[in-house]
Protein backbone atom coordinates (compact mmCIF):
# COMPACT_ATOMS: atom_id res chain seq x y z
CA UNK A 1 0.00 0.00 0.00
CA UNK A 2 1.27 3.63 -0.89
CA UNK A 3 1.65 5.76 2.06
CA UNK A 4 2.11 9.98 2.20
CA UNK A 5 4.39 11.03 5.04
CA UNK A 6 3.87 14.45 6.36
CA UNK A 7 7.50 15.49 7.32
CA UNK A 8 7.08 16.79 11.22
CA UNK A 9 3.84 16.02 11.71
CA UNK A 10 4.34 11.91 11.89
CA UNK A 11 1.07 10.99 9.89
CA UNK A 12 0.36 8.81 6.95
CA UNK A 13 -2.05 8.22 5.12
CA UNK A 14 -3.76 5.43 2.49
CA UNK A 15 -3.38 6.28 -1.05
CA UNK A 16 -3.70 3.67 -3.18
CA UNK A 17 -2.01 0.52 -4.25
CA UNK A 18 -0.03 1.14 -7.35
CA UNK A 19 3.32 0.69 -5.41
CA UNK A 20 4.01 4.68 -5.53
CA UNK A 21 4.68 5.93 -2.37
CA UNK A 22 4.71 9.93 -2.15
CA UNK A 23 6.39 11.87 0.87
CA UNK A 24 5.37 15.11 1.96
CA UNK A 25 8.01 17.28 3.13
CA UNK A 26 7.21 20.82 3.99
CA UNK A 27 8.61 20.85 7.22
CA UNK A 28 11.66 23.49 5.96
CA UNK A 29 8.17 25.64 3.98
CA UNK A 30 6.46 25.46 7.38
CA UNK A 31 9.88 26.64 9.63
CA UNK A 32 10.30 29.61 7.15
CA UNK A 33 6.60 31.12 7.02
CA UNK A 34 6.19 30.82 10.33
CA UNK A 35 9.18 32.29 11.32
CA UNK A 36 8.33 35.31 9.02
CA UNK A 37 5.35 36.03 11.41
CA UNK A 38 7.87 36.88 13.77
CA UNK A 39 10.60 40.13 14.37
CA UNK A 40 12.77 38.15 16.12
CA UNK A 41 15.09 35.25 15.93
CA UNK A 42 17.73 33.53 17.68
CA UNK A 43 21.17 32.14 16.33
CA UNK A 44 20.15 28.56 17.07
CA UNK A 45 16.59 29.19 15.90
CA UNK A 46 18.42 30.04 12.61
CA UNK A 47 20.32 26.87 12.50
CA UNK A 48 17.80 24.62 13.47
CA UNK A 49 15.99 26.28 10.36
CA UNK A 50 19.56 25.75 8.28
CA UNK A 51 19.67 22.08 8.55
CA UNK A 52 16.12 21.04 7.69
CA UNK A 53 16.42 18.77 4.59
CA UNK A 54 14.40 21.76 2.77
CA UNK A 55 16.44 24.10 3.71
CA UNK A 56 19.82 22.33 2.65
CA UNK A 57 18.30 21.53 -0.13
CA UNK A 58 17.49 24.73 -1.21
CA UNK A 59 21.26 25.91 -0.38
CA UNK A 60 22.40 23.32 -2.59
CA UNK A 61 20.29 24.19 -5.58
CA UNK A 62 20.95 28.58 -4.66
CA UNK A 63 24.64 28.32 -3.83
CA UNK A 64 25.06 26.02 -7.70
CA UNK A 65 24.04 29.31 -9.55
CA UNK A 66 24.91 32.24 -7.22
CA UNK A 67 28.32 32.19 -5.61
CA UNK A 68 26.64 34.56 -2.77
CA UNK A 69 23.96 31.74 -2.13
CA UNK A 70 25.97 30.36 0.82
CA UNK A 71 24.75 28.79 4.00
CA UNK A 72 26.27 31.76 5.83
CA UNK A 73 23.85 34.15 4.03
CA UNK A 74 20.80 32.16 4.17
CA UNK A 75 21.11 32.48 7.58
CA UNK A 76 22.42 36.54 7.51
CA UNK A 77 19.71 37.41 4.97
CA UNK A 78 16.73 35.31 6.40
CA UNK A 79 17.32 37.15 9.57
CA UNK A 80 17.36 40.47 8.08
CA UNK A 81 14.21 40.13 6.56
CA UNK A 82 12.72 38.77 9.39
CA UNK A 83 14.03 41.67 11.49
CA UNK A 84 13.47 44.71 9.55
CA UNK A 85 10.37 42.98 6.88
CA UNK A 86 12.99 42.77 3.91
CA UNK A 87 16.25 42.52 2.18
CA UNK A 88 18.69 45.58 1.23
CA UNK A 89 20.66 44.62 -1.68
CA UNK A 90 21.52 41.49 -2.69
CA UNK A 91 18.62 38.50 -2.06
CA UNK A 92 19.93 35.38 -3.49
CA UNK A 93 16.82 33.25 -1.90
CA UNK A 94 14.50 35.84 -2.79
CA UNK A 95 13.02 36.11 1.18
CA UNK A 96 11.43 39.92 -0.09
CA UNK A 97 9.15 37.23 -2.49
CA UNK A 98 8.60 34.78 0.15
CA UNK A 99 7.29 37.38 2.84
CA UNK A 100 4.93 38.38 0.70
CA UNK A 101 3.72 35.56 0.02
CA UNK A 102 4.03 33.89 2.82
CA UNK A 103 0.07 33.96 3.91
CA UNK A 104 -0.89 32.00 0.81
CA UNK A 105 2.17 29.84 1.60
CA UNK A 106 0.68 28.88 4.83
CA UNK A 107 -2.97 28.34 3.99
CA UNK A 108 -1.89 25.76 1.16
CA UNK A 109 -0.05 23.97 3.58
CA UNK A 110 -2.87 23.99 5.70
CA UNK A 111 -4.86 22.44 3.18
CA UNK A 112 -1.98 19.70 2.58
CA UNK A 113 -2.39 19.14 6.09
CA UNK A 114 -6.29 19.10 6.23
CA UNK A 115 -6.61 17.20 3.08
CA UNK A 116 -5.90 13.58 2.61
CA UNK A 117 -6.31 12.76 -0.69
CA UNK A 118 -3.54 15.38 -2.12
CA UNK A 119 -1.78 12.22 -2.89
CA UNK A 120 -4.83 10.51 -4.48
CA UNK A 121 -5.38 13.74 -6.50
CA UNK A 122 -1.76 13.23 -7.80
CA UNK A 123 -2.20 9.76 -8.22
CA UNK A 124 -5.51 9.82 -10.67
CA UNK A 125 -3.53 12.33 -13.41
CA UNK A 126 -0.31 9.68 -13.91
CA UNK A 127 -2.21 6.61 -13.20
CA UNK A 128 -3.34 5.78 -16.32
CA UNK A 129 -0.38 6.50 -17.99
CA UNK A 130 2.01 4.61 -16.00
CA UNK A 131 2.55 0.76 -16.30
CA UNK A 132 1.62 -1.37 -13.33
CA UNK A 133 4.76 -2.42 -12.47
CA UNK A 134 6.23 0.60 -11.20
CA UNK A 135 7.56 0.73 -7.64
CA UNK A 136 9.13 3.69 -6.38
CA UNK A 137 8.74 5.84 -3.01
CA UNK A 138 9.49 9.26 -3.99
CA UNK A 139 9.83 12.31 -2.04
CA UNK A 140 8.39 15.49 -2.69
CA UNK A 141 9.46 18.48 -1.05
CA UNK A 142 7.97 21.96 -0.74
CA UNK A 143 10.31 24.64 0.27
CA UNK A 144 10.04 28.67 0.13
CA UNK A 145 12.53 31.01 -1.50
CA UNK A 146 15.13 30.87 -4.35
CA UNK A 147 14.65 31.40 -7.66
CA UNK A 148 13.42 27.89 -9.16
CA UNK A 149 10.16 26.75 -9.15
CA UNK A 150 10.96 22.89 -9.15
CA UNK A 151 14.52 21.16 -9.33
CA UNK A 152 16.17 17.44 -8.51
CA UNK A 153 19.59 17.68 -6.99
CA UNK A 154 21.20 14.24 -6.59
CA UNK A 155 18.74 11.69 -5.95
CA UNK A 156 16.16 10.87 -8.96
CA UNK A 157 13.56 10.21 -6.74
CA UNK A 158 12.95 13.44 -4.58
CA UNK A 159 12.05 16.67 -6.21
CA UNK A 160 11.70 20.16 -4.76
CA UNK A 161 8.92 22.66 -5.51
CA UNK A 162 9.59 26.29 -4.28
CA UNK A 163 5.84 27.15 -2.94
CA UNK A 164 6.38 30.92 -3.21
CA UNK A 165 5.42 30.83 -6.91
CA UNK A 166 2.33 28.94 -6.47
CA UNK A 167 0.77 30.98 -3.50
CA UNK A 168 -2.61 29.28 -2.50
CA UNK A 169 -3.25 27.16 -5.36
CA UNK A 170 -3.74 23.54 -4.40
CA UNK A 171 -4.95 22.25 -7.76
CA UNK A 172 -2.32 23.69 -9.60
CA UNK A 173 0.14 22.25 -6.54
CA UNK A 174 -1.92 18.77 -7.69
CA UNK A 175 -0.50 19.10 -11.42
CA UNK A 176 2.86 20.15 -10.61
CA UNK A 177 3.79 17.31 -8.45
CA UNK A 178 2.01 15.26 -10.91
CA UNK A 179 4.35 16.71 -13.60
CA UNK A 180 7.64 15.91 -11.71
CA UNK A 181 6.53 12.68 -10.29
CA UNK A 182 5.49 11.37 -13.93
CA UNK A 183 9.68 12.04 -14.31
CA UNK A 184 10.57 10.22 -11.50
CA UNK A 185 8.45 7.18 -12.66
CA UNK A 186 10.08 7.63 -15.87
CA UNK A 187 13.41 7.65 -14.71
CA UNK A 188 12.71 4.44 -12.93
CA UNK A 189 11.54 3.37 -16.05
CA UNK A 190 15.06 3.59 -17.47
CA UNK A 191 16.84 2.02 -14.70
CA UNK A 192 14.89 -1.21 -14.52
CA UNK A 193 15.43 -0.90 -18.52
CA UNK A 194 17.30 -3.94 -19.37
CA UNK A 195 20.31 -2.68 -21.85
CA UNK A 196 23.02 -4.41 -23.87
CA UNK A 197 26.70 -4.13 -23.20
CA UNK A 198 28.63 -2.84 -26.30
CA UNK A 199 32.14 -2.93 -27.06
CA UNK A 200 32.45 0.33 -28.27
CA UNK A 201 30.66 3.17 -26.69
CA UNK A 202 27.66 5.19 -28.85
CA UNK A 203 28.90 7.62 -30.73
CA UNK A 204 28.79 10.97 -30.39
CA UNK A 205 25.97 12.34 -32.98
CA UNK A 206 23.70 9.05 -31.59
CA UNK A 207 24.11 9.97 -27.73
CA UNK A 208 23.43 14.14 -28.74
CA UNK A 209 20.26 12.78 -30.71
CA UNK A 210 19.31 10.77 -28.09
CA UNK A 211 19.43 13.63 -25.23
CA UNK A 212 17.57 15.69 -27.48
CA UNK A 213 14.87 12.85 -28.04
CA UNK A 214 15.10 11.81 -24.73
CA UNK A 215 14.04 15.20 -22.81
CA UNK A 216 11.32 15.55 -26.18
CA UNK A 217 9.33 12.60 -25.08
CA UNK A 218 9.77 13.47 -21.02
CA UNK A 219 8.88 16.31 -21.18
CA UNK A 220 6.40 15.81 -23.52
CA UNK A 221 4.53 13.08 -22.28
CA UNK A 222 4.92 14.90 -18.44
CA UNK A 223 3.12 17.91 -20.05
CA UNK A 224 0.08 15.85 -20.82
CA UNK A 225 0.32 13.64 -17.76
CA UNK A 226 -0.74 17.00 -15.69
CA UNK A 227 -2.27 18.71 -18.42
CA UNK A 228 -2.78 22.53 -17.34
CA UNK A 229 -5.56 23.09 -19.33
CA UNK A 230 -7.71 20.51 -18.27
CA UNK A 231 -8.64 22.50 -14.82
CA UNK A 232 -11.89 24.25 -15.61
CA UNK A 233 -11.12 27.15 -12.67
CA UNK A 234 -7.81 28.07 -12.34
CA UNK A 235 -6.08 30.18 -9.95
CA UNK A 236 -3.33 32.34 -10.61
CA UNK A 237 0.14 30.30 -10.64
CA UNK A 238 -2.53 27.25 -13.37
CA UNK A 239 -3.32 30.41 -15.34
CA UNK A 240 0.27 31.43 -16.07
CA UNK A 241 0.67 27.79 -17.14
CA UNK A 242 -1.99 27.71 -19.06
CA UNK A 243 -1.22 30.90 -20.86
CA UNK A 244 2.63 29.27 -21.71
CA UNK A 245 0.09 26.21 -23.45
CA UNK A 246 -1.85 28.53 -25.56
CA UNK A 247 1.85 30.88 -26.65
CA UNK A 248 3.31 27.74 -27.68
CA UNK A 249 0.16 26.06 -29.39
CA UNK A 250 -0.20 29.39 -31.39
CA UNK A 251 3.19 28.45 -32.80
CA UNK A 252 3.14 24.50 -32.86
CA UNK A 253 4.37 24.44 -36.27
CA UNK A 254 6.93 26.90 -35.63
CA UNK A 255 7.98 24.68 -32.52
CA UNK A 256 8.04 21.36 -34.37
CA UNK A 257 10.54 23.02 -37.00
CA UNK A 258 12.47 24.64 -34.49
CA UNK A 259 13.38 21.26 -32.89
CA UNK A 260 13.76 19.32 -35.87
CA UNK A 261 16.60 22.37 -36.23
CA UNK A 262 18.05 21.59 -33.13
CA UNK A 263 18.11 17.49 -33.34
CA UNK A 264 19.61 17.99 -36.83
CA UNK A 265 22.58 20.17 -34.97
CA UNK A 266 23.27 17.97 -32.12
CA UNK A 267 23.32 14.81 -35.28
CA UNK A 268 25.21 16.24 -37.77
CA UNK A 269 27.28 19.36 -36.18
CA UNK A 270 30.14 17.83 -33.95
CA UNK A 271 31.33 21.25 -32.67
CA UNK A 272 27.41 22.11 -31.56
CA UNK A 273 27.29 22.41 -27.73
CA UNK A 274 24.46 20.10 -26.49
CA UNK A 275 24.05 22.19 -23.63
CA UNK A 276 22.90 25.48 -25.21
CA UNK A 277 20.71 23.53 -27.75
CA UNK A 278 18.81 22.47 -25.01
CA UNK A 279 18.28 25.46 -23.53
CA UNK A 280 17.20 26.67 -26.52
CA UNK A 281 14.20 24.17 -26.51
CA UNK A 282 13.79 22.98 -23.24
CA UNK A 283 13.54 25.81 -20.74
CA UNK A 284 12.06 29.33 -20.03
CA UNK A 285 14.31 31.41 -22.02
CA UNK A 286 12.59 30.39 -25.00
CA UNK A 287 9.33 29.85 -23.42
CA UNK A 288 10.28 25.94 -23.40
CA UNK A 289 8.76 25.64 -26.91
CA UNK A 290 10.37 21.79 -26.57
CA UNK A 291 8.55 20.72 -24.04
CA UNK A 292 4.89 22.06 -26.31
CA UNK A 293 6.43 19.81 -29.32
CA UNK A 294 6.75 16.30 -26.75
CA UNK A 295 3.14 17.73 -25.38
CA UNK A 296 1.26 17.45 -28.85
CA UNK A 297 3.17 14.22 -29.53
CA UNK A 298 2.05 12.69 -26.52
CA UNK A 299 -1.84 13.70 -27.41
CA UNK A 300 -1.57 12.36 -31.06
CA UNK A 301 -0.29 8.94 -29.52
CA UNK A 302 -3.08 9.26 -27.04
CA UNK A 303 -5.60 9.85 -29.98
CA UNK A 304 -4.99 7.00 -32.11
CA UNK A 305 -2.87 4.45 -30.29
CA UNK A 306 -4.74 5.01 -26.02
CA UNK A 307 -3.02 5.54 -23.02
CA UNK A 308 -1.65 2.58 -22.15
CA UNK A 309 0.62 3.12 -25.49
CA UNK A 310 2.55 6.46 -23.41
CA UNK A 311 2.34 3.60 -20.62
CA UNK A 312 4.34 1.25 -22.67
CA UNK A 313 6.99 3.93 -23.14
CA UNK A 314 7.88 4.05 -19.66
CA UNK A 315 9.52 0.37 -20.27
CA UNK A 316 10.42 1.23 -24.12
CA UNK A 317 12.09 4.88 -23.72
CA UNK A 318 12.07 7.86 -26.04
CA UNK A 319 12.83 6.52 -29.07
CA UNK A 320 9.51 3.59 -29.38
CA UNK A 321 7.76 7.26 -28.35
CA UNK A 322 8.59 9.19 -31.82
CA UNK A 323 8.43 5.75 -33.62
CA UNK A 324 4.81 5.41 -32.80
CA UNK A 325 4.16 9.47 -33.98
CA UNK A 326 5.04 9.02 -36.63
CA UNK A 327 3.53 5.70 -37.34
CA UNK A 328 0.51 7.93 -36.78
CA UNK A 329 1.19 10.27 -39.12
CA UNK A 330 1.81 7.45 -41.75
CA UNK A 331 -0.98 5.58 -41.28
CA UNK A 332 -3.42 9.25 -41.08
CA UNK A 333 -2.43 11.23 -44.21
CA UNK A 334 -5.19 13.05 -44.51
CA UNK A 335 -5.21 14.14 -40.72
CA UNK A 336 -3.91 17.52 -40.66
CA UNK A 337 -0.69 16.76 -38.10
CA UNK A 338 2.34 17.99 -38.18
CA UNK A 339 4.71 15.89 -39.62
CA UNK A 340 8.47 15.69 -39.19
CA UNK A 341 11.14 15.98 -42.25
CA UNK A 342 12.40 12.73 -43.84
CA UNK A 343 15.82 14.26 -42.23
CA UNK A 344 14.44 13.97 -38.72
CA UNK A 345 12.75 10.50 -39.72
CA UNK A 346 16.42 9.11 -40.32
CA UNK A 347 18.03 10.46 -37.26
CA UNK A 348 15.36 8.65 -35.57
CA UNK A 349 16.04 5.67 -37.71
CA UNK A 350 20.18 6.19 -36.44
CA UNK A 351 19.15 6.70 -33.03
CA UNK A 352 17.02 3.36 -33.22
CA UNK A 353 19.96 1.20 -33.80
CA UNK A 354 21.39 1.77 -30.33
CA UNK A 355 18.36 2.02 -28.57
CA UNK A 356 19.24 -0.92 -26.31
CA UNK A 357 22.51 0.43 -25.40
CA UNK A 358 21.20 3.80 -23.94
Amino acid sequence: MSVCTAYGQLTSTPSGTDGLAIQLDYESANAITGLLTQNQVTDAELERIARLFGSQQLIKKVSGYDQSGTEAVFKQTLREVVQTGTVKGHDPYDWKSVKANAGEVRQLIRQLEAKSTFTDDVKALIRPYTPNQIKASVRACFLVGGGALGFVLGDPNTFNLALQKIGDDYEGLVYLVAHELYHSVQGIGDKNRVKQKSTSPPPKPIVNAYVMLENLWGEGSANLVADFTKINAPKSFAKSQREGYQRNGNRARQNFALFESLLFSAYHDSTANLNELYNIGFTLAFDETAYDTGYRMAKVIEKYKGQQALARCISEGPIPFCELYLTVCKENPGEQLIRFSRSTEAIVDKVKVWKDYL
